[in-house]
């Protein structure tokens, strides 16, 4: 195994250590356990599976339009299998499922890597936009809310405002002048071993084809309504777990502040899956807990109780899902193995 890997092994194993010490500490577990053994799992199930297969149906449509200048008519069964698999392996090996994604779809479609590699790049900026332009929306309701769950935090809100608005002007400046771009960021990398400036290099040759998409007004404005419509499934399996553990009943809140205290939530959750964490775990509780705890101000243990099985059940539904779509494609371990490498 290389000296790398076993360096991203350790970090990412102590980061999980980390935040699941501070999840779990001063918390009474007979009293979790309890919470636990007692609860009805219907809507935790029928959350995740929102969240899981849903999700992956409206990311699976929107993927196909960035795809479009590369390809068109790509089919919906290769597109959708191969992100159950990219999850599968995210939850795992955090991070390799972008690195398995465009290998498996490319297989299956017939196109280069690189290009499918460039999608999924720009999939992902698109997400991080979208967490931060709704993170900002947030500011405007609940910024003593999030410094005080978060004290650490206050000067990360104004960092985070300005670079959702650096990041959205460095996209669609990337977007109409890629090479530009590339030049200009290459001044930045010179301190920089050449080993990674070619990493950057290929990276903006895929950037080309993920951009294309983009720079056509109706593929846009298509991208564009998906991405919300994404973010919004992402929200209503957020909240139908809420029934689970009563967190909603008589709790005093209206719908309105009830669904930016939902979106809230999910601004932070989506910030725990930026920690190199397999499968965001241990950061994914520990925001879960304060977020729900302060903002909501729900009882500790059940907090957590809705962190644990929520994760829980979305980890076991793109496991079981991602293994099934990855034995009847034919997949073999050996090419996640080389890829995840």
């Amino acid at each position: 195994m290389k000296k790398g890997r076993i360096i991203n092994i350790i970090i990412s194993t102590l980061l999980l250590a980390l935040f699941l010490y501070l999840a779990f500490r001063n918390v009474n577990l007979p009293e979790l356990f309890s919470i636990l053994k007692t609860t009805n799992y219907l809507y935790v199930f029928l959350g995740g599976l929102t969240g899981v297969v849903g999700g992956s149906f409206v990311r699976s449509i929107r993927w196909r339009y960035l795809l479009t200048p590369i390809k068109k008519d790509t089919k919906f069964k290769n597109l959708f299998s191969t992100i159950m698999i990219g999850y599968m392996v995210n939850n795992l090996i955090p991070r390799s499922g972008e690195v398995v994604r465009p290998v498996l779809f490319g297989k299956s479609e017939g196109i280069s890597r690189a290009a499918a590699f460039g999608t999924i790049i720009v999939e992902r900026i698109i997400d991080t936009v979208m967490m931060l332009l709704m993170f900002g929306f947030c500011l405007i309701f609940f910024k003593n809310r999030i410094t005080d769950a978060f004290p650490e935090m206050n000067t990360a809100v104004i960092i985070l405002s300005l670079l959702s608005f650096l990041l959205t002007i460095w996209v669609l400046f990337t977007m109409f002048k890629t090479e530009l771009s590339l030049k200009i960021l290459k001044i930045f990398l010179k301190v920089l071993p050449s080993k990674f400036q070619e990493k950057v290099d290929k990276i903006f040759v895929s950037l080309v084809f993920g951009f294309e998409s983009l720079k056509k007004p109706e593929l846009l404005i298509k991208i564009t309504i998906y991405s919300i419509l994404l973010w919004l499934v992402y929200l209503t399996s957020t909240f139908i777990p809420f029934y689970s553990f009563g967190i909603l009943s008589g709790s005093g809140f209206n719908l309105w502040e009830t669904i930016w205290d939902g979106n809230l939530l999910l601004v932070l959750i989506s910030v725990s899956m930026f920690v190199p964490s397999p499968g965001a775990t241990g950061p994914y509780h520990y925001i879960v807990k304060v977020t729900l705890t302060v903002i909501f101000s729900i009882e500790n243990t059940k907090a957590l109780g809705y962190a644990t099985s929520t994760h829980a059940m979305g980890f076991l539904i793109y496991l079981i899902l991602g293994l099934y779509y990855f034995i009847v494609s034919n997949y073999k371990i050996s090419e996640l193995k080389e890829k995840t490498a």
